[in-house]
């Protein structure tokens, strides 16, 4: 295909640019004085919109907007006008509401003698938001379809379908609404751009950018092979983002895991490469089936916590005298089939007297060290000291997701929005386009068989865990793997995470303040959680997400819709109930506050208020008794 492009930094195809002939010297000398002239003016210009930005922060607003209407009156071919033109925009828009006269500015913006292709769009964006804030909803709409038609590959389509949603629910037109804003979050934008790496269990996005996928059928796809070096291969269908646009964009999940080749999720390991492909049938310069290739860095975004006797609940404080429990999530550590292990160190940091803090700094004066400051300007003294340090190593643990199961209802096959993490391809934007055409959709057809379950005993969390004694004491033994540490001490977990989305090696921490007695007297009762529990529970979120998504469409004025998913989480409520009740304790608790949610939000108050008094009488400390009367 022509003019071609794949990849976060790869330009696949070809660009053409035509030949120019010039042939008189005295042309091109007359080009070059011209060029030498606008940039001279470009120059001025800017040094005076800058001294009106200066005025306008230090609220001499007057004088800003006086020094920004000259830069347009000196300087009326510079290209430096524009911005001029946008900031007495917004002036007059956001500070002084006057809508027709800021509307005035960014329509000169959005003029076609502009080149900027980016100022344009916001330009016009801004044109339609005036036009929303004087509720002249018509011409608002009117506006914000120029945006998404005549930049459909720009970031301020998001922005565009967000008003165009809210103007809608302004008029009361709540299914149109619910379409436009659906619509709000499907743009990919440069600044979002990670194209060369990919964080493990995240959805790897691809986009392609080619002049003939402008022709493409609705709902024909571009095949894209995804294939990562562990073995895993992936077949990924990009769809066109809408009509007589040339990018066409698709994705697929990704998680830790054995390869298994056709299932619609890429399985990785911490050290994978992705190699991406794409068949290019024709190029501009006349080659034909020619594969573009980009490879993907597999990484993973250190998480450091310290946790509860379960490793469920993140602490902010540990208890002199326990174990505290130490957990790391990276996913770039999973290596192999085994349990893994990572290295970090554990630390008691002590916060230091004001006396030992200006003593440091007299020290430092002394020695005519300079002292480095703050935006504050106090100077930069670490006012912790380490009282003891033991080095851990933490094994990889094997962690099931309990709640993977897909919600019940026509939500389950609700496609997540695309973001712009992870995104292979220069992140410009997808203009919309809708959720379930991004999606992976698995290779062959339905009538072939389904690719047989792999029986996988091997580790492939990223989740590493560790625990480590905590005694309080006065006198620090450092030679042994306790941490002795005093009441108002702080436990500190220190990770050097080398692989991650950013080009350099982050060093993150994690604090937890030491104190005496319990947590509220919390402790871990059981840890292993049965089928019937686990059933119990995930039912449980599911009626939850139910109700939430019913209570959305119920706002719209959808009352059909909402109607629909509140019997959806009533079934599951009256599937459990026997367990629940069976199980007793904090699941049937839950069971009773979620019954009397649903319940209240279909108006049946009689059926609501009998189980407020049932949960009153089998649990009268709970939480949840005052909100339920």
């Amino acid at each position: 295909m022509r003019a071609s492009r794949f990849g976060a930094a790869i330009c696949c195809g070809v660009f053409c640019l035509a030949g120019m002939a010039v042939s008189q010297e005295a042309a091109k000398k007359e080009e070059g004085s011209a060029l030498k002239g606008s940039i001279v003016e470009d120059r001025a210009a800017k040094k005076l919109l800058e001294a009106g930005d200066a005025r306008y922060e230090a609220d001499e607003v007057t004088k800003a907007v006086e020094i920004w209407q000259s830069v347009i009156e000196r300087y009326p071919r510079s290209k430096v006008r524009y911005e001029a033109y946008m900031k007495l925009g917004t002036y007059y828009l956001q500070r002084d509401r006057q809508y027709d006269k800021a509307r005035a500015q960014f329509e000169q913006v959005a003029a076609e003698e502009n080149r900027n292709e980016e100022q344009r769009a916001e330009a016009t964006l801004k044109a339609g938001i005036c036009f929303y804030e004087a509720r002249n909803f018509g011409k608002c709409f009117q506006v914000m379809r120029d945006v998404i038609e005549k930049f459909p590959v720009s970031k301020q389509v998001n922005e565009a379908y967000y008003y165009i949603g809210l103007g809608h629910f302004q008029l009361g037109h709540y299914s149109r609404a619910i379409q436009a804003l659906e619509k709000v979050g499907t743009t990919l934008s440069n600044s979002d751009d990670k194209g060369e790496k990919l964080e493990a269990g995240k959805r790897l996005f691809v986009k392609i950018e080619d002049a003939d996928l402008s022709a493409l059928e609705p709902g024909q796809s571009i095949k894209v092979e995804c294939v990562a070096t562990s073995g895993d291969k992936e077949i990924v269908d990009c769809f066109s983002v809408g009509r007589n646009v040339r990018i066409a964009l698709g994705s697929v999940l990704t998680k830790l895991g054995k390869p298994q080749s056709g299932n619609g999720t890429l399985e990785l390991k911490g050290d994978d490469t992705v190699e991406v492909s794409y068949i290019d049938e024709q190029t501009a310069d006349k080659q034909f089936n020619r594969k573009l290739l980009h490879k993907v860095t597999v990484v993973g975004n250190g998480l450091l916590s310290i946790t509860d006797g379960a490793f469920k609940e993140t602490l902010r404080g540990v208890v002199l005298g326990k174990t505290i429990n130490l957990q790391i999530i990276d996913a770039d550590r999973d290596l192999t089939d085994a349990a893994d292990t990572i290295k970090a160190t554990v630390e008691v940091v002590r916060p230091k007297s004001d006396e030992e803090i200006e003593n440091e700094l007299v020290e430092l004066k002394k020695s005519g060290k300079a002292v480095a400051t703050d935006d504050e300007g106090e100077p930069k003294i670490e006012k912790f000291k380490k009282v003891d340090r033991v080095a851990v190593t933490l094994a990889e643990a094997k962690v099931e997701n309990q709640f993977e199961r897909k919600p019940v209802g026509d939500d389950a096959t609700e496609a997540p929005k695309t973001t712009a993490a992870n995104t292979v391809g220069p992140s410009n934007t997808t203009g919309g386009a809708p959720p379930t055409k991004g999606e992976t959709k698995p290779t062959g057809s339905a009538s072939q068989p389904a690719a047989k379950p792999v029986e996988d005993n091997s580790i492939h969390s990223g989740v590493f865990r560790v625990t480590v004694a905590l005694a309080k004491a006065e006198e620090v033994v450092s030679t042994d793997d306790v941490l002795q540490a005093l009441p108002g001490d702080f436990v500190r977990l220190t990770y050097a995470d080398e692989k991650n989305t950013t080009v350099e090696i982050r060093t993150i921490t994690f604090d937890a303040k030491a104190i005496e007695g319990n947590l509220g007297g919390v402790r871990v009762t059981k840890a292993m959680i049965s089928d019937r529990e686990l059933r119990v529970q995930t039912q449980l979120k599911t009626a939850h997400a139910l109700t939430n998504i019913g209570n959305r469409y119920k706002e719209f004025g959808l009352k059909k819709n909402a109607d629909a998913k509140y019997e959806q989480a009533l079934d599951l409520c009256d599937e459990i109930m026997s367990e629940a009740t069976k199980l007793g304790g904090k699941l049937l608790e839950e069971t009773y506050v979620q019954l009397w949610k649903i319940y209240y939000e279909m108006d049946k108050l009689e059926l609501a208020a009998a189980m407020a008094e049932r949960l009153q009488r089998q649990f009268p400390d709970s939480g949840f008794v005052d909100d339920a009367l």
